[in-house]
């Protein structure tokens, strides 16, 4: 078993410890040793660069290019969706993302053909859609009666009232293959009548959601906003609240009190209004200083596809430390996803997914520029416009 040794950089080891001078051992696709003067068959010189987990991205859309209205998303084939997620793929692995929960959209075939090496890219999880009560964000029925529900293959309809139909609605999730079940607590930003403030489900409709789920083995995302959606999800025992553009001092301390995992998307916010960003970082302030658990997710497209590290600037802008924002891409996003003992930490006997970056492995402010090498399960993966 051919043995390839990294020698001579900082490594980060995704834990929140101070990153360490030392050498990391990777055989037949895993770590097999941490420490000083380690020997190889092959040696990979990184001295004056920084080692890192691969990174990991608890909330995108791999198969969307871009947000697209209704009526451009009616008329756009399940292919075409498909063979555009080759570039999406492609960009997120050579950011450095080697793992992305996607967060709506991705059928499993996508999560088995990047699996079998058909196509290049992350290791993926996928939720296929996002929960939604009638009249709530994916209730596809007008006024005029049509339906404009457009079905796709792999992709259950998302709607469903009351708790034993939504009991039934997550095992159809999962006999289509979904590694984790995603919710609107809210309606999404762009929902009339103020629907981010407003909760989507009644309380024993959330708490039949998130009980199923977990008897199935997954876990539930809460897409939420406004507050009362956010404490809400947070005490039926949704595992991750993402967003929070809206959360206040009761919802903080709810998702505290629950042990829930904040996941930001800071990047979902940018580029918004002044005063819709403030109080998304404030939220994120008063949850770091309150200690919530935060991990990385950025809502690709909101952003482009690549830009993924660009969430930990600004999660260092709302107060984490370097280490700290690193450790919500890397180690913390692993334990969210459940996956804690395989990936995002440098440590004897998890996946080789290993991130060369050039300079301080602690100085996230334009790291993407900075990616040298990918590593997925010990093997090189990209940037694809490097050699190594």
């Amino acid at each position: 078993m051919a043995r390839t040794v990294f020698r001579g950089g900082v490594v980060f080891d995704g834990t929140g410890a101070d990153p360490a001078r030392v050498d990391v051992a990777v055989a037949d696709g895993r770590i097999v040793e941490v420490g000083r003067d380690l020997v190889g068959d092959d040696v990979v010189d990184i001295v004056g660069r920084g080692l890192l987990p691969g990174f990991i991205d608890c909330h995108a859309h791999v198969s969307m290019d871009e947000l697209r209205s209704t009526d451009e998303e009616a008329v756009r084939s399940a292919s075409r969706n498909a063979f555009a997620a080759i570039a999406n793929l492609r960009a997120t692995l050579d950011a450095g993302v080697t793992t992305v929960r996607d967060a709506a959209g991705a059928d499993a075939g996508y999560r088995e053909a990047i699996a079998a090496g058909d196509v290049p890219g992350p290791r993926l999880l996928v939720s296929l859609i996002q929960l939604s009560p009638s009249a709530g964000p994916y209730d596809s029925r007008t006024p005029s009666g049509l339906d404009t529900w457009v079905p796709y293959a792999g992709i259950p309809r998302p709607t469903a009232d009351g708790p034993e139909a939504l009991r039934a609605k997550v095992r159809e999730l999962v006999q289509f293959g979904a590694d984790v079940v995603k919710i609107f607590a809210t309606g999404p930003w762009s929902m009339g009548r103020r629907g981010a403030e407003r909760s989507m489900f009644r309380d024993e409709e959330l708490a039949a959601i998130v009980d199923e789920a977990h008897r199935q083995g997954i876990r539930v995302m809460a897409h939420a906003h406004g507050s009362a959606g956010v404490i809400a999800a947070a005490r039926a025992g949704a595992d991750s609240i993402e967003h929070g553009f809206l959360a206040d001092a009761d919802a903080i301390e709810a998702i505290a009190e629950a042990g829930a995992v904040l996941v930001p998307t800071l990047l979902a916010s940018d580029g918004m209004a002044p005063e819709v960003v403030e109080r998304h970082h404030d939220a994120v302030r008063r949850a770091h200083r309150r200690g919530v658990r935060i991990a990385m997710g950025t809502d690709c497209p909101m952003q482009p596809h690549g830009q993924n590290l660009r969430e930990l600037e600004l999660l260092v802008a709302c107060g984490l430390t370097p280490a700290e924002a690193l450790r919500s891409g890397t180690g913390r996003a692993a334990e969210l996803l459940g996956l804690g003992d395989e990936i995002g930490r440098i440590a004897p006997g998890l996946v080789a997914d290993i991130v060369v970056v050039d300079g301080d492995p602690l100085d996230v402010h334009g790291l993407t520029n900075r990616i040298r090498d990918v590593y997925r399960d010990g093997r090189r993966v990209g940037p694809s416009g490097l050699t190594h």
